[in-house]
């Protein structure tokens, strides 16, 4: 795929780059990035569109490592929060109740157990896979994003709505997973905005049951899967 020139970046990661282009936004992959990985992102991204979960859709080009996507207007929930807005834990919790209050039947996304293993070693496969298969015989198992923070929230101006995007670590599993993901980046990026989190969100989490000894677990499985991503 040619672009034109007038493209404008807005956005960066690790291995992908997003532009602004003709009213669009455009992923653009490394050519390193695996064309499979790319191709499951395009099938997670259809299941929560045909789930209600998002209203951003992917289309294909003709370029394998280049993603076309809805543009998203607004600013990242991320945003707000550097400029002291104090709704960002309030729309955090709230977009935790709409992921996990959906109904999981026939939404075409992996289950946690199943793929949780296959980047871990077997040591690390010791301690995380028995933490994932306790919690999963005694919780109900929901629609989980696995990477729920502020960067991945996104909110109109002037508004309290919100869009959340980047859904390729969706899996189905007990929410408990997902809160503590969410604790172990902020604790990782933020000690400050870990303590709001314990304030903030986890009285929402010790509503539904969950308990320390639960949270604490999955706590440590997720870091030591968060390891591997960097």
């Amino acid at each position: 795929m040619q672009f034109d020139g007038t493209q404008k970046t807005i956005g960066t990661g690790a291995q992908a780059e997003v532009v602004l282009y003709h009213g669009y936004a455009y992923k653009i992959y490394k050519p390193s990035y695996p064309a499979e990985w790319i191709a499951f992102e395009k099938s997670q991204q259809k299941a929560v569109n045909e789930a209600g979960l998002c209203h951003v859709r992917y289309y294909d080009t003709d370029d394998e490592h280049i993603i076309k996507m809805d543009l998203v207007e607004g600013e990242t929930l991320e945003t707000r929060a550097r400029n002291g807005d104090p709704s960002c834990f309030s729309i955090l919790g709230q977009a935790f109740r709409f992921v996990h209050e959906k109904d999981i039947s026939g939404i075409a996304i992996p289950r946690f157990i199943d793929t949780a293993g296959l980047q871990l070693n077997e040591q690390e496969k010791d301690i995380v896979l028995p933490i994932i298969e306790d919690l999963s015989s005694r919780m109900e198992s929901r629609v989980c994003h696995l990477d729920m923070h502020f960067l991945n929230i996104m909110v109109p101006q002037g508004k309290n709505d919100f869009t959340i995007i980047d859904w390729i670590n969706a899996r189905i599993a007990p929410p408990v997973f997902d809160y503590a993901r969410t604790y172990v980046i902020f604790n990782e990026f933020s000690k400050d905005g870990a303590a709001l989190y314990e304030q903030l969100i986890l009285p929402q989490m010790w509503e539904t049951g969950i308990t320390d000894r639960d949270f604490q677990d999955a706590v440590t499985a997720g870091t030591i899967l968060r390891n591997h991503e960097k």
